[in-house]
């Protein structure tokens, strides 16, 4: 899971946090991101107040930690033994075997 989380209240910056736990109280979350799907939250006073720019950060952050949860569960989803082969793999290109 990858939460994307603001501090600040005249500028926001965002950033993401892989646990709950990680988000530094006061902070407002404002999109929670797993391996299956994405809930963002941002109420409507909140889009109006925010600049241009704080949407378009907001969104890219949001990208980055979908991006992340998906890889991270696609990782556990191959399972521990497709790492071993997914190592091998690389060192066969590497030497060409």
């Amino acid at each position: 899971m990858q939460l994307v989380y603001a501090t600040g209240q005249a500028e926001r910056d965002f950033h993401i946090a892989a646990a709950p736990d990680e988000v530094p109280a006061g902070a407002r979350v404002y999109a929670t991101c797993t391996a299956e799907a994405t809930s963002e939250e941002i109420g409507e006073r909140t889009f109006q107040s925010m600049s241009d720019g704080e949407y378009y950060a907001l969104k890219a952050r949001v990208r980055e930690a979908r991006e992340s949860a998906a890889r991270a569960g696609a990782a556990r989803a191959a399972g521990p033994e497709a790492r071993p082969r997914a190592g091998r793999g690389l060192l066969a290109r590497l030497f060409g075997r």
